[in-house]
């Protein structure tokens, strides 16, 4: 009886172990990926290339609304196919991050703060759009696909407030940002070359 309550215990403590390496691991992941691109991005590609990156970067994750239309102006330079990639591998990491560790993550200093404005921008939008809600997955695609709506990152904490998986929070936010990236982009370029006619 005691050699098995020992066992128990054993397989308690061994599981919570494991538990607490895949709550690390998910903390850690997302930074990594986000290393091993700005390091790519350092060693692989030129730095007049990189420069156009980093402009797209700045300009949509620091604005406050309308980040995927400000950075427009900033990736007209890029090919589009690369564009659209970045900004969706950019929401991507930013919504895996989130999805992952959306509980952990407001009680780290400093960044707790940016993830519970998150978590109002998304508790916000749940009652400002209450079909998002209803619609389940295609409501956070939607939502993710309207910039001045949500995006990626309001997008994510939409998804998991509103109680979808982590992985379907993810791939709505993923599906919403490249259809959203795409028709944007093509938009911006075509009235780019409307445009450039007259200067």
């Amino acid at each position: 009886m005691l050699k098995e309550m020992e066992m128990d215990v054993k397989e308690k403590m061994e599981m919570v172990i494991q538990m607490k390496k895949i709550a690390l691991a998910k903390l850690v992941i997302p930074f990594c990926i986000a290393g091993a691109t700005l390091l790519f991005f350092w060693f692989f590609v030129e730095p007049e290339v990189s420069a156009k990156y980093a402009a797209v970067f700045v300009s949509y994750s620091l604005m406050p609304v309308g980040g995927a239309v400000a950075a427009i102006p900033a990736g007209l330079t890029l090919p589009p196919v690369s564009f659209i990639s970045f900004v969706v591998f950019t929401d991507a990491v930013l919504a895996l991050f989130l999805v992952w560790n959306f509980d952990y993550a407001k009680k780290i200093p400093g960044l707790g703060k940016l993830v519970e404005r998150a978590e109002e921008g998304g508790e916000k939008a749940i009652r400002k759009y209450k079909w998002a809600k209803r619609f389940g997955f295609i409501g956070v695609v939607v939502l993710v696909i309207f910039p001045f709506a949500a995006g990626g990152v309001v997008g994510a904490v939409v998804g998991r407030l509103i109680g979808m998986p982590p992985l379907m929070t993810w791939l709505a936010v993923v599906i919403g940002t490249f259809i959203r990236s795409t028709l944007l982009i093509y938009f911006g370029q075509l009235i780019a070359f409307l445009v450039k006619p007259f200067f």
